[in-house]
Formats: C-alpha cells, structure tokens, sequence
C-alpha cells in the first residue's frame, strides 16, 4: 500500500478513452478475471500476477466495488514469484547425479542426461520453494485518464501494462518528458511535430587538443 499509506516511487501513464458505453457495469467481471490466484503447489510456474484489493493483498474476490472509489478505480497487482537458490540447484545436481551413476554403474554421465537431472531437479525443488509476494499500488481517474502505478522498475511496469491491457482493453502511454513537451506543443501549435522542435545541444565542454602547437 505504498501510495495509500505514504511516500513513494510510481510510474504514470495515460489511458486515452473514451471508455466504452457500460464501462463501468461490466467493470467487476473484467476486474474478476484477471484478479490473483495463488501459486499451485503442483505447478512449476515462477510467477502469479493478479489484481487485488488495495487495501487488503489477500483479498482478491470482487464481488463488490470496493475498488471504485468514484471517479477513481483503486486496485493492487500482486505478483508472488518462487525461486530455487542456484547454490542449491547445484549442491542437489551433484548428488542427483551421483546417484544416478551409482545405480546404473556408470562413470560420466553425457551432458544431455545431466541436463535432464537438473530440470528434473529443479522442478521437484520449485515445488517446495516458498512463494515472495509483492503489491504495487494502482490508482486510474477513468475521466481523466491518469493512472498511476507504484513502481519504476521496467520489468514490473511492462507487466502491468500488458495485463491493464488485458483487463480493460487499453493501450497505457507512458507519460515521460517527451511526452509532456509533445502534448505542450500540440496545444499551441497542432500541427507542428515534436522532432521539428528538436535542436541539438552539447552538454560537455570542449577542452583544447593538448598536442596542438
């Protein structure tokens, strides 16, 4: 709950509309089908991303709104990722493949078959590996388009654009200076392009050719 509760790092974007008619009565189902679901203890997926309430990370039913808070939608993208420590995937490797040599008597084992020891390795220690979980705070003024995510980390950020995208069925733009000075100009002046704008300016000092006479 970092911008819910105090200072923090976010990242903001425009969601140009307009909305859809009957936006906001289908909000919920939308919002419903991409909300987070647990790690299965079965599987060997790394990551679950989802959508929570923001206020609770736990809570990931919707079957209210509490998520509209009017005209602003307040959810959490959750993201749980497991991982096995690559000290550990190599200490069980090795005696895997021990093993693996005792039983069938054999004295080096092909690179193909260690191969096959280590995914098959790997997914049995994923299995047991604990899950670390993690909330990045969103909050979208639909009527205005304003969204904004409690994060810069780029690979965090393009994953929550993909799955906004997902959910409601927009392209995020990322608002960054360029961005800013674009929508500046197109004010003024709509016909104009940003690039035609553009100058060149040299931001170091130029030192003299020592070796010059």
């Amino acid at each position: 709950m970092g911008i819910i509760t105090g200072s923090g790092s976010f990242t903001r974007y425009l969601a140009p509309g307009p909305l859809p008619e009957g936006f906001l009565e289908g909000l919920s189902s939308r919002i419903a089908r991409y909300a987070f679901h647990y790690l299965d203890e079965t599987s060997v997926d790394e990551h679950a991303t989802g959508w929570v309430n923001i206020m609770d990370m736990f809570d990931n039913r919707f079957n209210s709104l509490e998520f509209l808070k009017e005209p602003y939608v307040a959810m959490a993208l959750r993201i749980d990722q497991r991982k096995v420590p690559s000290t550990a995937l190599k200490q069980y490797c090795m005696e895997a493949e021990e093993t693996v040599k005792a039983q069938e008597g054999l004295e080096y084992l092909p690179r193909q078959r260690r191969s096959d020891i280590k995914e098959g390795v790997r997914v049995r220690l994923l299995k047991r590996a604990i899950p670390v979980s993690k909330t990045y705070d969103m909050i979208w003024n639909y009527t205005t388009g304003l969204v904004i995510f409690g994060c810069l980390n780029a690979k965090v950020c393009d994953r929550f654009a993909e799955i906004f995208f997902q959910t409601f069925d927009i392209h995020l733009q990322a608002i960054c200076p360029h961005f800013l000075a674009e929508k500046r100009i197109q004010k003024t002046d709509p016909s104009v392009e940003l690039s035609d704008q553009l100058t060149p300016w040299q931001f170091t000092k130029e030192t003299p050719d020592a070796t010059a006479g």
